[in-house]
């Protein structure tokens, strides 16, 4: 085992500048643990230090360079660790992608200054290799930003298992040791013995593991958004069940209820007695607050609030609705159970955590406004702060499938082009949602409206 040495491969200076932007660019994309100012200082702070440790790595031979390299890949997990938010598989992930986009990188940049440097004189200076290898690095980072960023929301959200973690690096691992075989021997049917010809193997190998990574991605994230819109639909019919359940109770019991208004008219009549009247004249004052209770002046929030109001008595949780439901006519049924079920349901799992029972507060508003509906849901809760856009942590086990309720609640204002706004402070959290009311309703919502 031969090993060749060119005296025109690639500086490490460059090389190392390369992965620091590759991993930045993925880091840019990625929920962050600290605020703006912080997160740059920090970025910045890790360029130097990525510099002067390639530096050593660079003179290095053989299986010393090799190993270094390990290290060197492991090392690029640092910045991951420090700068997002995000689980540790997910940092090992994008760890391993930004080691091949870094690698691509600088093998095309040197490749393309090597191509033109060695014809034309001019070019052979300090200036233009700066140049020229800003110009194509920046191209390459800034075009895999701009697709990345396609699925951006995929990058925030989407979970990672330990089998794809270990695909993704198996795969990353195996296009480094493709990539540098021309530089560790010459007897082999794989390898070349020319700078140009070396530069070109190690440019396409590291193009072809970019692009095989990129689309294991693309599966991934069809695999995850797929996942994603039949969990959200086994919550709306979950919701609409529910309505529907508590519909047919609600029309039990009113029939019930107008049967006993009857039968105490009857009574009423037949007794003269004043203390038995006074018995009766209580009932009626009972039925009468059943009757005003959670008429809103739409059947289906009636529906809702009557399950949910049943549930928070018996839970000592107060409930109190101010609501203009004739103004959520033009909505659907499954709609509306989608909004107030899921709104209502995390605003009880919140108001349960509240030790306090005199905390234990869900406000429920409806109303126009200047040619909008608003509706504001706010409750009680005693987690850590909550930021504009986001729920507050969630208490349940399993967190992996937590926030469904909030993307489908989000999901159905925007079918009526409206919009959502969360927001947490001194205890109380706030969903407000606001809907156009000259707005028709989705053509798929028209049929059935509450």
């Amino acid at each position: 085992m031969t090993q060749l040495h060119f005296d025109f491969d690639i500086p490490a200076v460059w090389t190392a500048v390369a992965h620091w932007a590759a991993y930045m660019m993925f880091i840019s994309l990625l929920p962050k643990r600290l605020k703006k100012v912080p997160t740059v200082l920090i970025a910045l702070l890790f360029l130097p230090v990525q510099i002067a440790l390639y530096s050593v790595i660079a003179p290095l031979r053989g299986m010393a360079f090799n190993l270094s390299m390990v290290l060197f890949a492991l090392w690029t997990l640092f910045p991951f660790i420090v700068l997002t938010d995000i689980p540790f598989w997910n940092r090992l992930y994008y760890c391993a992608r930004s080691f091949i986009l870094g690698g691509f990188t600088a093998a095309l940049a040197w490749q393309v200054y090597y191509f033109y440097s060695t014809r034309y004189s001019m070019l052979d200076s300090l200036p233009w290799e700066i140049l020229l290898m800003l110009v194509i690095g920046s191209a390459v980072i800034v075009g895999t930003w701009l697709i990345e960023r396609i699925h951006r929301n995929e990058l925030r959200q989407m979970p990672l298992s330990l089998r794809h973690v270990f695909e993704t690096i198996l795969i990353a691992l195996s296009i480094y040791i493709l990539s540098s075989f021309s530089y560790t021997s010459i007897d082999s049917p794989f390898s070349a013995n020319s700078a140009p010809q070396v530069f070109m193997i190690r440019t396409m190998v590291y193009f072809s593991g970019l692009a095989i990574l990129f689309a294991l991605h693309l599966h991934l994230c069809d695999t995850y958004s797929r996942t994603e819109r039949d969990a959200l639909q086994r919550i709306l019919d979950q919701q609409y069940e529910n309505y529907r359940i508590r519909q047919e109770s609600m029309n039990l019991v009113n029939q019930k209820y107008h049967d006993l208004k009857h039968q105490l008219a009857v009574l009423r009549s037949e007794i003269d007695t004043a203390d038995k009247l006074e018995a009766i004249d209580r009932m009626e004052s009972e039925l009468r607050s059943y009757e005003a209770q959670n008429k809103t002046g739409n059947d289906v929030l009636d529906a809702i609030l009557a399950g949910k109001s049943l549930y928070c008595q018996e839970h000592g949780i107060t409930l109190t609705v101010v609501a203009d439901g004739a103004a959520l006519n033009f909505m659907h049924v499954v709609d509306l159970s989608a909004i107030f079920g899921n709104a209502l349901d995390n605003a009880i799992e919140a108001v349960e955590q509240v030790s306090d029972p005199e905390q234990r507060l869900i406000h429920l508003s409806v109303a126009r406004q200047k040619g909008f509906l608003r509706i504001q849901v706010r409750n009680r809760y005693t987690l850590g702060p909550t930021t504009p856009g986001t729920l507050p942590e969630t208490t349940k086990q399993d967190r992996r499938n937590h926030g469904y309720g909030l993307k489908s609640i989000r999901q159905t204002v925007e079918r009526y082009g409206g919009t959502i706004a969360v927001h947490g402070a001194d205890g109380w959290f706030e969903l407000g949602i606001l809907l156009p009311l000259d707005t028709p309703a989705p053509q798929a919502t028209q049929e059935g409206k509450a």
